[in-house]
């Protein structure tokens, strides 16, 4: 039985590192595809809440069996309104440092800000599916970790569909 709880763990962790490794992820990069002068076009407002909802809905899929509170979407959403702003405040403080780097920094802080907020969302927002325990603050850092990275490849596939 043992085997097979390693398989799946390892299966897994495989899927999250294809997902953080892929190509298309790696080319999410808000310094070169969102530039001043077209930040306020709707294809950009479009492409960044499509990618924030494809977010929250991974999120969401992922803690189907655990207790969320109700209209988790929204307060998924809610919730970017903060750290979405403090996201570009970081890759702007960080611009001295290489695009990559900078965006890498601002991720691996908001990942762990999102992670903390889904916890204590979870726990402490009234839910209908009380009876069931809240994720931990490490399944919850691990969720944002996921729906970043979801969220990270859906950008450029978004801007692109945008475009046209």
């Amino acid at each position: 039985m043992t085997g097979v709880n390693q398989l799946g763990s390892l299966c897994r962790l495989g899927i999250v590192a294809a997902l953080l490794l892929s190509a298309v992820s790696l080319l999410a990069d808000p310094i070169v595809d969102i530039h001043e002068e077209n930040l306020i076009q709707s294809k950009t407002v479009f492409s960044v809440t499509a990618a924030i909802l494809v977010e929250a809905g991974c999120v969401l899929w992922l803690l189907r069996r655990w207790r969320t509170p109700s209209l988790f979407v929204l307060w998924i959403m809610g919730m970017h309104l903060v750290t979405y702003p403090l996201f570009l405040t970081l890759v702007w403080l960080a611009i001295n440092l290489q695009p990559a780097l900078a965006v890498a920094a601002g991720e691996g802080a908001i990942v762990v800000i999102e992670g903390s907020l889904i916890y204590l969302i979870c726990r402490y927002a009234p839910s209908a599916k009380a009876q069931q325990p809240a994720p931990s603050i490490f399944k919850s850092i691990f969720v944002s970790l996921a729906g970043n990275a979801c969220s990270a490849a859906a950008f450029p596939l978004l801007v692109m569909v945008a475009g046209w």
